[in-house]
């Protein structure tokens, strides 16, 4: 029984790790075991961090650089890995700048993860509608990202039009043309932070000991601007074929909640020490430690952010507020807060163009008075 691998693709800050943590808790809530492969372009770990603090499960990541390119061999082999676990399900999530086209190869009948019993089921690609003609007008001249970006949404299964309350009516319909363009045969949903029906997307998807799970997920509720299910129509026959492979229903039960622990196999992997080592065209990330001194203050942080401008395409990591901590997201020149649990020391990744890490590391640390 080959184990159903779905890739999660998509550009920085869209909102793929939004989307993991509702296809997780989903498993969790039918009593699946998922294994999870999530790949970070910076040395140290931020959404790993947030799927355990969520759902409190362990998570290893391929760290500073992406499995495209950089780290495909350690790739095969940490899915290979993966596969012995037996898990029900496999995610991988992969960094913004990702083409997941060439891991479909990898995963294709006859391909090399295949005979380790390993299954494409799906990818899906998630788009920040509300940042799309910006970023394309904005990277036109950088060939190796504009390729990577339609590469991604010309080798999904599923695009979701994702932070679609962000933008007009008008501005969506744009977005969708667009992505037509690229992918033609695609189901195409507008969500608002990754409001999907994980249910159906998870549909053929079961228990490997044929045990009775838990009780299957509602459905999401829907978003304003769709409803956010996936059927076999909407997905067409090829990819219905790869989604669902079963024609029984999810697996019922009892019982709900967060997800048991161990319920997510942990994969350990090692990650080298070079820097800016990921293919990303011209983007660089770059990571903050807290200034020695006093730590500043939240609207400090947002200020220096907001003085980045355009250059800044994505920010994120942990924070501290007095006692309590929190988790920074930054992305569309929006910053979001929220409190998390994370318990080591405050730091932030910066990912964009033109970032002078000299300029940027005198400029962070004269927010608390301290030197570089």
């Amino acid at each position: 029984m080959s184990v159903p691998v779905y890739l999660l693709s998509g550009f920085l800050g869209s909102g793929k790790t939004t989307l993991l943590l509702r296809l997780l808790e989903e498993c969790a809530r039918r009593g699946l075991s998922a294994a999870l492969l999530m790949n970070e372009l910076g040395r140290i770990d931020v959404d790993g961090s947030l799927v355990s603090e969520k759902l409190r499960l362990p998570v290893r990541k391929l760290l500073d650089g992406c499995v495209c390119c950089t780290k495909r061999s350690e790739l095969e082999s940490s899915l290979a890995s993966l596969a012995r676990t037996e898990p029900d399900v496999l995610f991988v999530e992969l960094t913004g700048v990702a083409d997941p086209a060439e891991l479909r190869e990898l995963l294709q009948a006859g391909g090399p993860l295949a005979a380790a019993g390993l299954e494409l089921a799906a990818v899906v690609t998630v788009v920040d509608a509300g940042t799309f003609a910006e970023y394309n007008s904005r990277f036109s001249a950088d060939r190796e990202l504009v390729r990577t970006l339609r590469s991604q949404i010309a080798s999904a299964d599923l695009v979701l039009l994702n932070k679609a309350d962000t933008i007009a009516e008008a501005g969506r319909l744009s977005v969708r043309r667009a992505v037509r363009k690229q992918n033609a045969t695609a189901a195409v949903l507008e969500t608002e932070r990754c409001r999907i029906d994980a249910a159906s997307l998870l549909h053929g998807v079961h228990p490997r000991s044929g045990a009775p799970g838990l009780a299957p997920a509602p459905a999401a509720a829907p978003s304003s601007v769709a409803g956010g299910a996936v059927s076999a129509a909407e997905l067409g026959a090829t990819s219905a074929s790869r989604l669902i492979r079963s024609a029984g229903a999810p697996p019922a039960g009892g019982g709900s909640g967060s997800a048991p622990s161990g319920t997510l196999k942990a994969l350990r992997t090692a990650a080298p020490a070079s820097a800016d080592s990921f293919s990303g065209g011209t983007l660089r990330s770059l990571t903050l430690s807290a200034p020695a001194g006093r730590q500043p203050e939240r609207a400090e942080v947002e200020r220096f952010l907001q003085e980045l401008g355009g250059g800044l395409v994505r920010a994120k990591g942990y924070w501290r507020d007095g006692a309590e901590t929190l988790l920074l997201q930054h992305a569309g020149g929006r910053t979001e807060w929220e409190q998390a649990s994370y318990p080591g020391q405050p730091y932030l990744v910066l990912i964009g163009e033109g970032l002078d890490e000299g300029s940027l590391r005198e400029r962070w640390a004269s927010l608390s008075g301290s030197r570089p």
